[in-house]
């Protein structure tokens, strides 16, 4: 896959309540992010209050109507990606420990990879889902508006997660 795609994909995340919903504190980018706090840590209270935050930074002229169901997108699609997340996570360590082996276990290793490919195209179908959804409730104008602050924030979050 191109690096456009997984932009894509990491700016969809991010505006959704994924790779970028991070709460409390602030840096540099002014998203109240807090360096090195992971997004997935987030309970939903905190979840929830990162997410209406983000809506009403990115679209501050979209309806009380839009932004509702903006928001009602973002959490089902955080709660929904976040265990796929720790799966992806878990993975990474498992392949680490094999790499880590005195004999390196090919077949092994190869299978943690296949299973991490698959569970990488369900969250990307999921995150695309979600951006559909999102699509449908904003005009040509917002759709616009909302994409440029996605590339924004997936770009300066790609290596944050």
């Amino acid at each position: 896959m191109n690096k456009k795609y997984w932009i894509a994909i990491a700016a969809v995340v991010a505006a959704l309540g994924g790779t970028a919903a991070y709460a409390g504190g602030s840096h540099a980018g002014g998203h109240g992010h807090e360096r090195g706090h992971s997004p997935w840590s987030m309970d939903a209270a905190q979840a929830d209050k990162h997410i209406q935050t983000m809506v009403a930074h990115i679209l501050p002229d979209a309806t009380e109507a839009q932004k509702s169901r903006l928001a009602e997108i973002a959490k089902a699609r955080f709660n929904d990606v976040k265990p796929l997340h720790q799966q992806l996570q878990e993975g990474h360590e498992a392949m680490s420990r094999q790499l880590a082996q005195p004999a390196i276990d090919r077949a092994a290793l190869e299978s943690l990879r296949a299973d991490h490919v698959k569970k990488m195209d369900l969250m990307s179908r999921r995150v695309l889902a979600a951006a559909m959804d999102a699509a449908e409730v904003l005009t040509p104008e917002q759709r616009t508006k909302f994409n440029g602050a996605l590339h924004m924030m997936a770009t300066s979050h790609m290596g944050s997660h």
